[in-house]
């Protein structure tokens, strides 16, 4: 499955900008999508505003498309939260598009981004496998929820071959939106302690964005996949006081202050994630600690600092 262009959406953010570079550093062919075209990449890249559905046929035809990656849209429910109908019509009418344009261009597998956010809450913490119902409790997760289920039926019913990856807290360098991993970073490089609502009932998952990428170039390529959705995330439980003792090795200003009013993203009312099945058909391992993590992000911040 190495043959033709990889279309990447949302070069921009994250995860979508990280498996651009690993397949562009991997000598494959490449095209970018995104709302706004970013400096400095070294492959074309078209503008698109989510969900334009003639845009996926013309990037398809025009650059031999034979897989798509599609990580644009909204990225998480700290973002639109007063235009809940706009989430949808990015995320949901945006993958509609894609499954589409997948289905009459017979791509050969496309890989799109869910969230731990579809599990929505749950009555214990225990390990969460994927078979587990995904009963969302936010129109983000609804729209990740919605887009699992349209994978599924686009795939049983017309035979495309795409793939849900439930991401976990993705942090690591680009991770612009609310991020407990960089704002301690920042707070130490500045000397000022992070203020952390501490809560029982919710886990902290962590996973750096270069385990996310690996994990979606594998799901790109491996052929016969026998899931549609996998679970992608550190594999371990972290406790605030884990998460800032490693942090403190990449920045040892860090402090944390748990606060009921403070820093109340990044968990979740469910339990640790299950990535048993991304091992098992992905290869997935994520290797990168929270410490590794840590100080990748802190030089990415410093040289923000910089620009």
């Amino acid at each position: 499955m190495t043959e033709g262009a990889v279309l990447v959406t949302g070069v921009g953010g994250l995860i979508g900008g990280a498996v651009a570079a690993r397949l562009w550093s991997q000598g494959r062919r490449v095209v970018g999508m995104d709302r706004d075209v970013p400096a400095g990449l070294p492959f074309q890249v078209l503008t698109h505003d989510l969900p334009e559905p003639q845009r996926w046929h013309e990037a398809i035809v025009r650059f031999g498309v034979k897989r798509i990656v599609h990580a644009g849209g909204i990225s998480g429910p700290m973002l639109l939260g007063d235009a809940p109908a706009r989430i949808c019509d990015i995320n949901l009418a945006g993958l509609v598009a894609v499954l589409e344009a997948a289905r009459i261009h017979r791509l050969s597998r496309l890989v799109w981004f869910s969230s731990i956010m579809a599990y929505g809450s749950r009555d214990d913490l225990a390990p969460v496998f994927e078979d587990a119902a995904l009963n969302p409790t936010t129109v983000y997760g609804a729209t990740k929820a919605a887009g699992e289920a349209l994978i599924r039926g686009f795939h049983v019913e017309h035979g495309v071959d795409a793939i849900a990856l439930r991401v976990a807290s993705c942090y690591g360098p680009g991770r612009t939106t609310s991020c407990l991993i960089r704002t301690l970073i920042e707070n130490g490089l500045a000397g000022a302690p992070t203020r952390v609502r501490d809560v029982a009932g919710v886990t902290r998952q962590h996973v750096f964005i270069d385990d996310v990428a690996e994990a979606a170039c594998a799901a790109l390529d491996r052929p016969d996949l026998p899931r549609r959705a996998y679970n992608i995330g550190p594999g371990m439980a972290q406790t605030l006081s884990d998460i800032v003792e490693q942090v403190r090795t990449a920045v040892p200003a860090v402090a944390a202050e748990t606060d009921p009013d403070g820093l109340a993203w990044n968990t979740f009312e469910v339990g640790l994630l299950d990535i048993g099945a991304a091992r098992r058909d992905l290869g997935f391992e994520p290797r990168t600690s929270l410490g590794e993590g840590a100080r990748q992000t802190r030089r990415w911040v410093e040289s923000r600092g910089q620009s």
